[in-house]
């Protein structure tokens, strides 16, 4: 800043967070040389090894001093003014350019290279965060980036693979990585708190550890994200120290979870040196944690798709990675919750357009999982919602299903349907469900209104708490449609998080409450009947067969539907309201991708 007391530019920091705080400032030993109108290069510089505060203008260091009282400024950053009791105050007049933030101090080459208008990093961290501040004239707020290294791909690399919000890169497991950073590129103090996330999918199961990013030290990496051949799990670790001969200190999964060929999962290792713990999240859950105190700064360069170790690149990862996340600080799982929910997966769609001439007649998937749906019974194509085709089932015989589950239903998923009844049913029949070994994992079916089998019906969702006959049982319906013989469009969202079901129908989510004045708990119209397509408290297990489209787990002839079906999709991930109002609501030229939320 500009102190006009002095009139000289400064570098300060308080003693305390308190209103009669002292000043240690840094600046030149004499008044003068700043002149109106001109660009100048400032750049404050806090050691706390050395305990010292310098100021640096134009590439040179005018003035320092000691300082060995840091605390934690937790109100934000203000560009243009400084903030007193909470107010802004000491306002710049004048223009402000290329903002850049370290998380260290900087040495005076890295001065010269910002003073030149250079990226600083390689060697070394790149900037935390940096701001362009070249919006424009119009512009009400202020985009930032932080700062990061280019990669290099080595080996057996392809990128523009399908990945889970975009493109993502695939590599070979044998030979491809990329290095960020040629000479020495770290992105982390891995001796602090930070946090590292990442998608990944393994294409096959490597017989040895396979790594999805890790950061290197001159013997052994200071952190990797990684599979465990040993263990067949996913894990997190940092090593004992900097030497060949350290040992792993791993967080991984549980004893009887295991990593899955061909899916994708999302991966957080956080680092948190207040707890003193490294924890590994799976798929925005809690996997394991353990604890570490104590850990070395890795300096070397970061590695995606393989590991460095004394120099030598091994570990390679054979699959896809995508959106890989650095942060300088412990995320909480709430943060890491949302990382996951924020990000919904398309695990099969299936339209009815085109059928196979083999035995039995297939469907197939229109989603990068390219899982085709098989069609039993008396199972045909017909006339359909979306596009032109759809499925045709006879009520008797007539099903389609998967050759195995698209998705894992104890954890946050959505299934959504169109559905036509050839007639208005006087029986339960199932449209769709996810078949266990005992019982369905989730199952929906039309049932009709047992005091007028010729009247409105409802459809109905049932999500048992667990693989057996005695399981406890979630249900909820929903009557927001006109008849069952219109096309409805059936959607299932099961929230692991927040362990909520959900069944809309038409792209609503039905909460009709019948009146309760005195508020005793009772309904004041004994007639009345609540309506509500939602419940809390719901628990699901994981189907372990097939999704099945016309019937559920134990059914007969006769419980089969008898309809049309089309556009049936599977997500991993709990879709939001918009969402599934969006898909209730699009009739042509749907791609095949996850809905946006307006």
């Amino acid at each position: 800043y500009y102190s006009k007391t002095y009139d000289r530019w400064a570098f300060n920091q308080y003693k305390s967070d308190t209103a009669d705080a002292g000043i240690v400032r840094a600046m030149a030993d004499r008044p003068g040389g700043v002149v109106p109108d001109k660009w100048t290069h400032l750049a404050g510089s806090y050691d706390s090894v050395r305990d010292v505060l310098e100021l640096f203008v134009d590439g040179k260091l005018v003035g320092q001093t000691a300082y060995d009282s840091p605390w934690e400024a937790r109100r934000g950053l203000q560009l243009g003014a400084a903030s007193y009791n909470g107010a802004p105050s000491a306002f710049f007049p004048g223009t402000v350019d290329n903002l850049q933030l370290f998380d260290k101090p900087l040495a005076q080459d890295e001065i010269d290279k910002l003073h030149a208008q250079q990226t600083v990093g390689d060697p070394g961290r790149p900037a935390l965060a940096i701001f362009d501040l070249n919006e424009a004239a119009d512009a009400k707020e202020i985009s930032g980036h932080g700062g990061v290294l280019p990669a290099k791909y080595n080996g057996g690399v392809t990128t523009g693979a399908a990945g889970i919000a975009g493109q993502a890169v695939t590599f070979n497991g044998t030979n491809g990585y990329a290095k960020i950073g040629q000479t020495n590129g770290p992105h982390l103090n891995t001796s602090r708190s930070f946090t590292v996330s990442a998608w990944a999918k393994l294409d096959k199961k490597p017989s040895g550890a396979a790594v999805i990013a890790a950061q290197a030290g001159k013997d052994r990496p200071g952190f990797e994200l990684y599979y465990s051949a040993t263990y067949n799990r996913w894990a997190v670790n940092q090593y004992s120290a900097d030497a060949a001969d350290a040992t792993p200190i791993r967080a991984m999964q549980p004893d009887g979870a295991s990593a899955y060929v061909g899916e994708w999962v999302q991966l957080v290792g956080v680092h948190d040196t207040v707890a003193n713990t490294l924890t590994l999240y799976v798929n925005g859950a809690r996997a394991g944690s353990v604890p570490l105190a104590g850990a070395f700064y890795a300096d070397q360069s970061m590695y995606l798709g393989a590991g460095s170790y004394s120099g030598e690149v091994k570990n390679h990862f054979p699959g896809s990675i995508d959106d890989v996340r650095l942060l300088d600080r412990p995320v909480s799982a709430e943060e890491v919750q949302q990382m996951f929910k924020q990000r919904p997966l398309v695990k099969g769609r299936w339209n009815f357009e085109e059928t196979s001439t083999t035995t039995p007649v297939t469907s197939p998937d229109l989603s990068a999982e390219k899982r085709p749906m098989n069609l039993y019974g008396g199972a045909q194509q017909g006339d359909g919602m979306i596009g032109f085709g759809g499925l045709q089932l006879n009520g008797t015989d007539a099903y389609a299903a998967t050759s195995t589950m698209p998705v894992d239903t104890s954890a946050s998923f959505t299934v959504t349907a169109w559905a036509q009844a050839a007639a208005i049913p006087d029986h339960g029949m199932a449209l769709v469900s996810a078949e266990g070994a005992v019982r369905s994992a989730f199952e929906v079916r039309f049932q009709p209104d047992a005091k007028d089998p010729q009247g409105l019906g409802r459809w109905e969702l049932t999500l048992p708490a667990k693989d057996s006959t005695d399981a406890t049982v979630t249900q909820v319906s929903n009557t927001e449609f006109f008849n069952a013989t219109d096309w409805n469009h059936l959607a299932v969202v099961y929230d692991g998080f927040a362990k909520e079901a959900r069944l809309y129908v038409n792209g609503i989510l039905q909460e009709v409450a019948c009146g309760d004045a005195d508020g005793d708990g009772a309904g004041d119209d004994t007639a009345c009947q609540d309506l509500i397509a939602w419940a809390d408290n719901a628990v699901a297990f994981r189907a372990a067969k097939t999704l099945q489209v016309g019937k559920a787990k134990g059914d007969t002839a006769g419980t089969y539907f008898a309809g049309a079906v089309d556009d049936v999709w599977t997500f991993q991930g709990a879709l939001s309201d918009a969402q599934i109002e969006k898909l209730a609501g699009s009739m042509f030229d749907i791609p095949t991708d996850i809905p946006g939320d307006s």
